[in-house]
Order: structure tokens, then sequence, then C-alpha cells
């Protein structure tokens, strides 16, 4: 059984861009720590912080992707 918020298409819709903006906004603070470990005098330090603001930009991306479909739905 579902609740009735999720029974409309638009309800739907509006949970999942919420959800999409949360998931966003908890990999915030992992983006500003990896750009702060990617100034450090250590190569592999720099490297690192490389690999997971690499990662967490293709995470943004998909999401970014995701959101776009969410706005071309028909409901």
């Amino acid at each position: 059984m579902t609740s009735p918020a999720c029974d409309s298409a638009p309800a739907l819709n509006e949970m999942l861009r919420k959800h999409l903006h949360d998931i966003r906004g908890h990999l915030s603070p992992a983006m500003l720590q990896a750009d702060s470990l990617a100034l450090s005098a250590d190569e592999r330090t720099r490297k690192a912080a490389q690999a997971i603001l690499d990662a967490l930009d293709a995470t943004t991306a998909e999401l970014a992707a995701m959101r776009r479909l969410l706005g071309s739905r028909q409901p």
C-alpha cells in the first residue's frame, strides 16, 4: 500500500527532487574536504583528493541527469 503523497506523479516527482537535493547536500562536506586535501604538499594526498573529487563530480553529474529526467516526465 502506498502513502497518499506518493499516489500522484507530481507528488512522486517532487519527493524524488527533494531526495536528489538532499543527496547533493550530503556530498557537499566531502567535496569541501577533498578540495582542502587537494592543496596538500604531499603528492599522494593530492592524487587521492583528485580521485575523490572526480568521483564526486561524476556522482553530482548523475544526480543532475536524474533531475533533468524528472523534469521531462509527463504527469
